[in-house]
């Protein structure tokens, strides 16, 4: 994984609130600070603190089933607290595909767009103003089979990762609708390098105490109600080859399990003169130079998420990449 800061003066955009029918209900500017965590492929955070004067406290606290805006970055609300100040919490909009249950299903057989369209698709049948966006570039075909009901933020995600692609909810205020749609990454051809100029302050840190490249993990037969040991082999051999005991009772959940206990390469550096959704989008490969002594490597990352926070005149970006 790498973290990388970018850091620049700018007047912090208003924040807006509206209902889960999209209508606008207030629109805010006394905000103390923002913080946002956008992920792709998977549910980002947002966090907000307010003076306990400002208009938006009452809103929050009459009205559920919130959602906030800033500028491009959009949120379900999910909390509040009350203390020093008032605080808002959210979840970006693919939280709500979290809330809806996929069955288990016989095997599909298409791209992973077709297929995670579909099961979007059949989890939000009831909801009119629901959409899904079918997007091209995907040519690949798989199959893809669940045993078990799961919610279907995990089965879509699961899906898509099968090609490091992602997949996007975002409300589209002027139509007033929800809309789903999956991400592929881009190829960027980007170089992050010291000689390129375009990082500094290089940090490394390297941790593979917990890793395993295999394992085991428990199921119940459902006829005896024994317990059986199923594995996932490694792919590698002899001394070389790491096992564990996974959590989890099912494969999917075994693997993953298994994927939270990876060799981990941490690399933090600060960058400049790029801006999130212009210059870089979640899911873009990229290639990262590390220099350490007369050491020097190059290695192909894909951005996983960026942080954003507002604070007074001040804000910043966060990139974060993660191994292919």
């Amino acid at each position: 994984m790498i973290t990388i800061m970018l850091r620049r003066c700018t007047k912090m955009q208003d924040i807006r609130v509206y209902d889960f029918n999209l209508n606008l209900i207030h629109i805010e500017n006394m905000i103390s600070s923002v913080d946002w965590v956008i992920k792709f492929n998977d549910i980002g955070t947002f966090e907000a603190h307010f003076p306990l004067n400002a208009k938006i406290v009452p809103i929050v606290m009459k009205n559920d089933y919130l959602i906030i805006s800033q500028g491009d970055n959009q949120a379900i609300v999910t909390g509040k607290s009350a203390i020093s100040d008032f605080t808002v919490f959210g979840r970006t909009p693919n939280f709500i595909l979290s809330k809806r249950v996929t069955p288990n299903f016989t095997k599909k057989t298409g791209t992973i767009e077709k297929i995670s369209a579909g099961i979007v698709s059949d989890a939000f049948l009831d909801v009119e103003n629901f959409v899904v966006k079918r997007v091209s570039g995907f040519t690949n075909e798989i199959n893809f089979w669940r045993n078990v009901y799961n919610p279907t933020f995990k089965v879509i995600s699961e899906c898509l990762d099968r090609e490091k692609a992602g997949h996007k909810v975002y409300f589209d205020f002027e139509n007033k609708k929800w809309v789903y749609t999956a991400v592929k990454g881009r190829n960027t051809g980007i170089v992050f390098s010291k000689g390129k100029f375009n990082a500094s302050n290089t940090s490394y840190y390297e941790d593979f105490q917990e890793y395993v490249n295999g394992g085991f993990y428990e199921v119940i037969d459902e006829e005896t109600g024994e317990s059986i040991w199923e594995e996932i082999a490694s792919e590698k051999e002899g001394i070389y080859k790491w096992m564990g005991v996974l959590g989890g009772n099912t494969l999917s959940d075994a693997r993953d399990s298994l994927k939270s206990r990876k060799w981990n390469k941490n690399i933090r550096f600060d960058i400049k003169d790029m801006k999130f959704n212009k210059d870089y989008f979640l899911g873009d490969r990229v290639k990262v130079k590390t220099e350490i002594g007369d050491f020097k490597r190059y290695d192909e990352k894909y951005i996983s998420a960026v942080n954003i926070w507002y604070e007074n005149a001040n804000s910043g970006e966060k990139p974060v990449f993660a191994d292919i």
